[in-house]
């Protein structure tokens, strides 16, 4: 009943208009058109319809080519059918060149329809298109996504954004496209997702937050994020909003992921985000900027400041297994550098490495009052050895090479001999170190 009802107003159409001057619809700017062709807009648009709804692509299409040359401005679904149909003959197509003027198809398919019912999201599209259907215009298409994403701005959809960057990373990964280029598609796509995800909510600011994950994810694996092109771009970002707490979380991210923490912006970004937000991870940065610049007095207090804040267990571990390897290097305190590392193994215990700088800062104690005492520092820091490589078979090989170092250390039969203390019996180191351990030679 519904299509006999369609059809009635269709002819009723058609009647109205027969005795009208014949005029296309491209030709006067009507809808249909007047007179006869506008009947024959009409049959065809009819006729198209009915088959694209019965899946008959392959009928459907002439008297689709009818409507669109003839009625350009009768429906944007026309031009969805379009591209849709053709992207089946597409498909279904034996050769590349074949399909290469399929695509041809469709690219005018998305011209006339920007033509006649402009909107900046078409662009996108038509970039996306032929960027997934062609293996020699990469380029073009690239061009084209970047040019929609730069005139949509922060008004530039989710899929545009991932495109944009996919397509990037290809050209770059062929040399098609430069570092610079890399560089600025990467800022552009990040600005544009920061911005809305800042008036996002819900599930809308989930999706922004993986978007921009993703766009930091593409960028990374592209090999052109490096200290020199990371450094001017954030310098840049940082001098236009030194107070934009999501860009300078984001920011003190990117240049510690890449090892520039000695650069200006790191430092300033870092001492900021501390000051808007004070963390745990804020706290990090700051320690870290002064430790590249071996100003270790501040570089424990921020580091101090990092394990007091942090709540997660393993992060926490690895702030105080830092901070125990800085005390040590520093030769600051081994006594606190010992207690670090013990707090490091109380929140991680499966990782071996904190009793690596536990040995460490025993070999290296000033204790004892004699030659003999002075030596037995030396068996607690290799009991500390193995117990690392007990405890995490990553520490194996570093264990093994400090075992065989400081095993040749230890005090002598002669020696022991002369203080009563026999090889096998219990011994306790002195000093701060204080540690029992079994006596050996």
């Amino acid at each position: 009943m519904k299509a006999k009802a369609n059809l009635l107003v269709v002819l009723m159409m058609i009647f109205a208009i027969s005795t009208s001057v014949a005029q296309k619809g491209v030709e006067d700017g009507s809808k249909y058109g007047h007179g006869q062709d506008s009947i024959r807009a009409l049959q065809n648009l009819s006729m198209y319809k009915q088959f694209y709804k019965q899946k008959s692509y392959k009928d459907a299409i002439k008297p689709w080519r009818v409507v669109f040359n003839e009625a350009p401005i009768i429906s944007k679904n026309m031009y969805i059918h379009g591209v849709n149909m053709y992207k089946i003959k597409y498909k279904n197509a034996k050769t590349w060149d074949l399909r290469e003027k399929f695509v041809d198809t469709i690219m005018l398919i998305y011209d006339q329809r920007m033509k006649y019912f402009p909107d900046p999201e078409l662009l996108a599209r038509k970039g996306v298109d032929l960027n997934n259907l062609t293996k020699s215009r990469k380029k073009e298409a690239y061009d084209m996504l970047h040019k929609a994403v730069e005139e949509m701005g922060n008004k530039t959809p989710e899929f545009a954004i991932n495109e944009l960057m996919q397509a990037a990373l290809s050209l770059y990964k062929d040399e098609k496209i430069s570092t610079d280029e890399m560089v600025n598609d990467f800022s552009l796509s990040s600005d544009i997702v920061d911005a809305q995800t800042k008036n996002a909510t819900g599930k809308d600011k989930e999706t922004l937050i993986k978007v921009q994950q993703n766009v930091e994810l593409i960028f990374i694996n592209s090999g052109a994020a490096t200290c020199e092109t990371l450094v001017p771009m954030l310098t840049d970002k940082f001098e236009k909003a030194p107070k934009d707490l999501e860009n300078l979380k984001k920011t003190v991210a990117l240049l510690r992921k890449f090892d520039c923490e000695s650069s200006d912006v790191y430092e300033k970004s870092a001492v900021n985000l501390y000051e808007l937000e004070p963390s745990a991870n804020s706290a990090y940065g700051i320690s870290r900027v002064f430790l590249k610049k071996e100003n270790w007095g501040k570089a424990v207090f921020y580091y101090e400041e990092a394990t007091k804040l942090e709540e997660d267990s393993l992060t926490k571990a690895r702030y105080f297994k830092e901070l125990a390897e800085v005390l040590l290097a520093a030769k600051m305190s081994p006594v606190k550098a010992v207690q670090s590392a013990r707090e490091a193994l109380k929140y991680n215990p499966k990782d071996g490495s904190p009793y690596i700088t536990i040995g460490r800062a025993y070999a290296d104690a000033s204790i004892g009052e004699n030659k003999f005492e002075k030596s037995t520092k030396y068996w607690a820091a290799v009991d500390m050895f193995y117990k690392a490589k007990a405890v995490d078979t990553e520490q194996t090989d570093v264990a093994n090479k400090l075992i065989g170092t400081y095993s040749q250390y230890f005090p002598n039969k002669e020696e022991a001999f002369f203080y009563n203390i026999t090889e096998g019996q219990t011994y306790t180191v002195p000093g701060w170190i204080n540690h029992t351990t079994k006596v050996r030679f």
